[in-house]
C-alpha cells in the first residue's frame, strides 16, 4: 500500500512548462536578440534554471542575467502557472485519508512563492524541500532522502511522482517507487512503476496492497 506521496512541482502539480518556456524564450530574445530553438529550451525539463543558463553560457552574476531575470519575471507575472485540474482535490483527499505529503522540487523557495495557486495548498504538505535547501539537485536523491530520513518513511510505502527521467533516476537511487505524471507532458519516461494519464489515476494506488 502506498501511504507516502512526494511530488515534483513543475509539470506535475503545476502546468508551468508552456508558460515558462514561452516567457523565458521571449526574455532571451529581448536581451540576447536570439531566438533559441525548442531543442535548447526543452533542457528546462531536466535542468535547474541555474544549470540551464550555465549550459547556454550566461553567468548567473552578470548584467545580462539580471536583464533576463527582469524581463522573465515581468512576463511571468502576466502569465502565472496554474495547478493542473483535479490536483487540489487530489491533495485534499490524500491528506484527509491520512497520507503523508511532501514536495521535492528543483525550484528555489523564491521561485516556489511565485505559484499562487500552489501556495494556497501548501499547508497540506508535511514538508517542502526546494533546491536552495540541498547541495545536489536531481537526479541526485538528496531532496527525497531528506524527507524519507526526517520522517522515517517506509520506502516500500513511498512514491515520488514527477515528469522527467531525472525524477525517475532520483526515485530509483532513493529506492522508492516512481510514478510518471504523463498528463500533458512532452517528456517520454520509459522506466516507471506507475504511469498516470491523469491526476485521477493516483487514487487507484492508495488502497493497492
Amino acid at each position: 500500500m502506498i501511504k507516502n506521496f512526494i511530488f515534483d512541482v513543475d509539470r506535475t502539480l503545476v502546468d508551468s512548462y508552456k508558460v515558462e518556456l514561452e516567457t523565458l524564450r521571449e526574455a532571451l530574445r529581448i536581451v540576447m536578440n536570439i531566438n533559441y530553438d525548442l531543442e535548447i529550451m526543452n533542457q528546462l525539463t531536466i535542468l535547474t534554471t541555474e544549470e540551464f543558463f550555465k549550459k547556454i553560457g550566461i553567468d548567473k552574476n552578470s548584467d545580462t542575467m539580471k536583464a533576463i531575470n527582469y524581463h522573465w519575471d515581468r512576463l511571468l507575472k502576466e502569465k502565472t502557472p496554474k495547478l493542473f485540474p483535479e490536483i487540489k482535490k487530489l491533495l485534499e483527499y490524500l491528506k484527509e485519508t491520512g497520507c503523508f505529503l511532501g514536495i521535492a522540487t528543483s525550484r528555489t523557495k523564491e521561485e516556489l512563492e511565485e505559484l499562487g495557486e500552489l501556495l494556497e495548498c501548501i499547508k497540506l504538505f508535511n514538508i517542502v524541500i526546494t533546491s536552495d535547501l540541498i547541495k545536489e539537485p536531481k537526479p541526485n536523491p538528496e531532496s527525497i532522502n531528506i524527507i524519507i530520513d526526517k520522517y522515517a518513511l517506509n520506502k516500500k510505502e513511498t512514491i515520488y511522482i514527477g515528469d522527467s527521467s531525472s525524477d525517475q533516476i532520483a526515485s530509483s537511487r532513493a529506492q522508492i517507487k516512481f510514478g510518471f505524471a504523463s498528463w500533458e507532458n512532452k517528456n517520454e519516461v520509459l522506466n516507471y512503476d506507475y504511469k498516470f494519464e491523469s491526476p485521477k489515476d493516483i487514487y487507484k494506488i492508495i488502497s493497492e496492497v
